[in-house]
């Protein structure tokens, strides 16, 4: 009986691409091989262990290669399967390439992950889908507050790990701003200065702490958008049920026309007006 090889890789992008490519290095056979982000509690009868360094290099390598030879569509849906909060995740993605890499699997170059019949296939397209899906929702409903400084900050409470896949994105919609987005799930920042890339802080809970506290105190522009929001609701039209159905309730706490303190706001200034 074979052993299985159990390869530790760090829970990022460049950490399962490393995994990737030193579990395939092994030539341990690819049956054999399961690649975990997470480590077990104890430890498995007839299963080798090995703990991954992550490798920037090692890295680009598998980026490259699975974009010149499956095409941009499947590294993408890779490279969101990565982002999933799935402990299965990283064996789904090996194996996914494994098959589209064989002799056999040529039908999958520059084309989608369409193969279903496969257990690992059908795995990394529904993570893709989730993971797609969240991200979605979120270029919709992430909200910027100015800081002082002129920093624009927004704070999200994904279940994937979703900051990476939000820097282009909004690199190109705000080039010249100083920006932070800070993910409250795990105390992660993902951070951008104007003429630089974005680069990712992690330790991050007082900084986001920071954030949510001044989010909360409700400046001008929160308050205008709040008031926005409020003047153009018809309340003999609400539609409480069709609401949660196209805004979540999850996704409510970071908005800021959801802000508790907002009210406080818009009635104080009501008061002042008056």
């Amino acid at each position: 009986m074979n052993e299985r090889h159990v390869f530790y890789c760090d829970n990022t992008l460049e950490g399962i691409f490393s995994g990737v490519y030193q579990a395939w290095d092994a030539r341990v056979g690819h049956g054999c091989v399961e690649l975990r982000t997470e480590e077990p509690e104890n430890m498995e009868l007839f299963c080798v262990y090995h703990r991954v360094k992550t490798s920037l290099t090692e890295a680009e390598k598998v980026r490259r290669t699975i974009a010149r030879q499956l095409g941009p569509r499947i590294l993408e849906e890779i490279c969101f399967a990565a982002c999933a909060d799935d402990p299965k995740k990283g064996t789904a993605i090996y194996r996914t390439l494994v098959e589209c890499l064989s002799a056999h699997g040529t039908l999958y170059k520059k084309k989608s992950l369409d193969n279903l019949k496969n257990p690992s296939v059908r795995k990394v397209t529904e993570l893709y889908r989730s993971v797609w899906t969240e991200y979605d929702h979120y270029l919709g409903f992430l909200r910027f507050q100015e800081l002082p400084g002129g920093i624009l900050a927004a704070l999200i409470s994904p279940r994937h790990d979703l900051l990476l896949l939000f820097q282009d994105h909004f690199s190109n919609r705000y080039p010249r701003e100083r920006w932070i987005i800070g993910d409250s799930t795990r105390g992660t920042l993902l951070v951008h200065q104007p003429g630089d890339p974005c680069f990712l802080m992690g330790n991050a809970g007082k900084i986001i702490e920071e954030i949510r506290t001044r989010r909360d105190e409700g400046g001008d522009y929160e308050l205008l958008f709040a008031s926005f929001c409020e003047s153009i609701s018809i309340k003999e039209r609400e539609n409480d049920k069709l609401q949660k159905q196209n805004l979540p309730l999850r996704y409510r706490e970071d908005m800021v026309e959801f802000h508790q303190k907002t009210d406080n706001c818009r009635q104080k200034c009501v008061k002042e007006d008056n």
